[in-house]
């Protein structure tokens, strides 16, 4: 459990031309506190 100022940050590195991929078989959110984001490699990845 987090509290309401809660964060939980993971960082997944890979080398130069290397592909990674998230699969989420399950994932729940708090109403209206919660949120989701990944950011991409620079340029964007395909999303």
């Amino acid at each position: 459990d987090l509290s309401n100022a809660g964060e939980c940050k993971w960082t997944v590195l890979a080398d130069p031309g290397d592909t990674i991929s998230l699969v989420f078989t399950d994932f729940q959110i708090e109403d209206k506190h919660g949120s989701l984001e990944i950011e991409g490699s620079e340029p964007p990845s395909i999303w």
